[in-house]
């Protein structure tokens, strides 16, 4: 069986690149003159993305060499938690407090020198949606009803899909970009910090040490559907 192998931290990046978007395709209808020709978006559409990373040298730079070869150009796969850089803040979230590393109430930091650090709230999932469905419900709790067209989401647990926002239906029913890559229950949670399963694309590497430190280091990544993720990476 396949690996999943493990990002290195920090994750560092200077840059995602998307590399897909909505396929929109031809219906098989004729080409009208006056624009109503029709199109429709493909179900199978995966997400991918360049990431690039940031100048690395010594340990770091030992670890993130290390994990890109691991990926085997795509013979091997990782899991990816997507940060969005312009997501809701903490505020917009529900977050109560300050937003950064805490002490634990005895002063001290786990064994790694960090304290603790708020996280964003999960919301529960309202209404059960189908595998392959365009439109999830979710609770008015949180930022649960606050998204809207361009936001990313994902779910939990156990689920592995990116999803964007492209219409808010009503407040916390929302039609996304791509379908559903699993079946949702009333026993699910959305989250703002999505998980993927994702491999390297066929030369989608690129790794360069310049003088004084990498440069020009970055990984070209394509998802893989939830459930070949079950069916095949179980190592």
């Amino acid at each position: 069986m396949y690996r999943l192998v493990d990002f290195p931290e920090p994750i560092r990046l200077t840059k995602v690149t998307w590399t897909s978007g909505p396929n929109a395709r031809n219906s098989g209808t004729t080409t009208a003159s006056d624009g109503s020709e029709q199109t429709r978006s493909g179900i199978g559409e995966v997400v991918s993305f360049r990431l690039d990373f940031t100048l690395k040298k010594g340990r770091e730079a030992r670890r993130e060499r290390g994990f890109l070869t691991a990926l085997m150009e795509g013979a091997n796969a990782a899991r990816v938690t997507f940060v969005d850089g312009d997501a809701l803040t903490p505020k917009e979230a529900g977050v109560v407090g300050p937003f950064v590393q805490q002490p634990w109430s005895n002063g001290e930091p786990w064994s790694n020198g960090k304290g603790w650090k708020p996280s964003y709230p999960v919301v529960p999932v309202a209404a059960a949606a189908a595998y392959k469905s365009g439109i999830v419900t979710i609770s008015d709790a949180f930022w649960g009803h606050q998204l809207g067209i361009g936001d990313y989401l994902g779910f939990m647990p156990f689920h592995f899909g990116l999803y964007m926002i492209t219409q808010v239906i009503a407040p916390g029913q929302y039609r996304i970009w791509p379908r559903l890559r699993k079946a949702l229950t009333t026993d699910d949670f959305a989250t703002l910090h999505p998980t993927l399963v994702m491999k390297t694309v066929p030369g989608g590497t690129s790794m360069a040490r310049g003088v004084v430190h990498t440069e020009g280091q970055g990984v070209q990544l394509s998802e893989i559907i939830d459930p070949y993720v079950r069916q095949y990476f179980t190592d």
